[in-house]
């Protein structure tokens, strides 16, 4: 299995991108601005999307997405996502207002796109592809994933947007164990209040919650601010010294075995 980071950043600025990450080929989690790192041609293989919620920097290039592809008579893609996130993509975007409704185009027959409510706890199984929902807390539902290569072998997970919750954690400590755990890290602790209130980890909040994992992945920081993303780092590396966090950064690659 290969992960490809298209975008991982807090916001937008030249050379950032937002969450978006390619696993394999025809795998996205989430279609932030990051997508349009992706070649035509590789935007044409693309089949499924799960998304972790309804924020704009989380699903903002599905539109265009689609609207690249509608003409190529290619499979209907799956997006995949809480029916919170479903219901907001039916009703803010996908409602001939926004954006077309690319569920009926170009033909209720033949749509671009199908769009799936997933539960939290599901397991989506694909060729040499497992996806797990798994809770996490943000000011929207949300979910966070684990992603792995067979359901006995862990590859990645990824916490979406979140804040202090027990839930995730108690879900990874149940599932096969992971190489690479992704967790977003927006504020400083200067910023705490913020953080509560947009429900986003800063580097104290996201220790406290570690320490409820019961093994030691290795620990990459994404959704970092740009306008200050190595002051915050700086903290992280501070805070999480334990941890060794890396800085997530837009086209990086991570390959994994089926031994991972």
């Amino acid at each position: 299995m290969q992960l490809n980071i298209l975008g991982c950043s807090g916001g937008i600025a030249p050379g950032k991108g937002t969450t978006a990450f390619l696993v394999n080929d025809d795998t996205l989690i989430d279609a932030g601005t990051g997508v349009e790192r992706l070649s035509f041609e590789t935007m044409q293989k693309i089949r499924r999307i799960f998304l972790t919620h309804s924020h704009l920097d989380h699903i903002s290039h599905l539109p265009f997405l689609l609207n690249n592809l509608i003409g190529l008579k290619l499979p209907a893609i799956d997006v995949y996502g809480l029916e919170h996130t479903i219901n907001a993509l039916q009703n803010h975007i996908f409602n001939n207002i926004i954006w077309p409704d690319f569920t009926e185009l170009p033909s209720k027959e033949t749509p671009c796109v199908r769009l799936h409510t997933i539960e939290i706890g599901e397991l989506k199984t694909f060729e040499n592809l497992c996806i797990q929902a798994l809770p996490a807390n943000h000011s929207v539902p949300t979910v966070g994933y684990w992603i792995g290569s067979s359901q006995k072998t862990g590859c990645f997970a990824f916490s979406g947007d979140c804040h202090h919750t027990q839930g995730f954690w108690k879900a990874l400590n149940h599932l096969p164990p992971v190489k690479h755990l992704i967790v977003d890290n927006q504020y400083m602790q200067k910023e705490s209040a913020i953080s509560e209130l947009a429900k986003h980890y800063y580097a104290a909040a996201l220790d406290e919650d570690l320490e409820q994992l019961n093994y030691h992945p290795e620990l990459l920081i994404t959704h970092l601010p740009p306008h200050n993303e190595a002051e915050v780092f700086a903290e992280c590396q501070t805070v999480l010294k334990d941890w060794q966090p890396i800085q997530l950064t837009p086209g990086s690659i991570f390959s994994y075995t089926n031994e991972q």
